[in-house]
């Protein structure tokens, strides 16, 4: 008969299946996360979204995420990150929250951004909290550090945020990822930010959108722009990774030296 480790697991013997939560869970990159995660056969997902009932896409009812809402891997709850209540019913009984939602980003609407990006971020901390949430890997964006002029070459975490930014989505952002790494630590929560660029893989919009410029010959910029783009999977993967790095003491340590970095 195996031990039990600090991450819930099992040492010697079967894994024990937890729960996580995913918000924003019927968006792009977190739908493929919420696939990877019931793959994995360590976790039991609690899908959470803002629409009052899940709707399956073409290939979902027959596929991964179809079985496990049947046989109860899986749950729907409908949650909107700017309503305290509804975040901390969907977060009881979890282990781990990864919060991928968001407002739109083509929306430059700063009211909107900043109750959804800022005010829903802290919702989803406090929530955390209350739940005795152990780990929030939180999806923020390589934008948070971007100055709308001078391109990104080279960088990495330690880069400080710019004075101003290009619009709502990347300063609210900003102000989340402030707020999830100033959270690293308390009340037993540990907390991580990743920062990905231009997310692509199937069922994405960038890359019909990237075609459709081409057709038309409309040129961004000078023409000599540059951006990184990041396949989705690999999105997914860098969660996951920083969910296991957190559930180690080695790992946790680690990142409560970063945290101070930032606070």
């Amino acid at each position: 008969m195996g031990s039990q480790r600090d991450d819930g697991s099992v040492v010697g013997g079967r894994p024990e299946t937890r729960w996580c939560a995913v918000t924003g869970a019927r968006g792009f990159m977190a739908r493929h996360l919420v696939a990877a995660l019931l793959r994995s056969g360590e976790w039991r997902v609690r899908v959470t979204d803002l629409a009052p009932a899940i709707v399956l896409g073409p290939g979902e009812n027959e596929a991964l995420l179809g079985d496990a809402l049947r046989d109860g891997r899986a749950v729907y709850a409908s949650v909107d990150i700017c309503n305290l209540d509804q975040v901390t019913k969907g977060f009881e009984g979890v282990d781990v929250v990864f919060h991928t939602a968001a407002a739109d980003p083509g929306k430059n609407n700063f009211k909107l951004h900043y109750k959804v990006n800022v005010e829903g971020t802290k919702n989803v901390i406090d929530a955390c909290k209350i739940c005795k949430v152990k780990r929030l890997i939180h999806t923020s964006s390589s934008a948070v550090v971007f100055d709308g002029v001078d391109g990104l070459f080279n960088v990495n975490e330690s880069l400080p945020y710019p004075d101003k930014f290009p619009d709502a989505y990347a300063q609210t952002k900003a102000e989340a990822e402030k707020l999830v790494m100033k959270a690293n630590g308390i009340d037993g929560l540990l907390t991580c930010c990743i920062r990905p660029g231009s997310i692509f893989g199937p069922g994405d919009i960038i890359l019909p959108t990237l075609d459709r410029y081409g057709r038309t010959h409309f040129i961004v910029g000078n023409g000599k722009n540059c951006d990184d783009f990041v396949y989705v999977e690999n999105v997914v993967h860098g969660h996951i990774c920083a969910n296991r790095t957190l559930s180690t003491m080695e790992g946790a340590k680690k990142k409560w030296r970063e945290s101070l970095l930032y606070n």
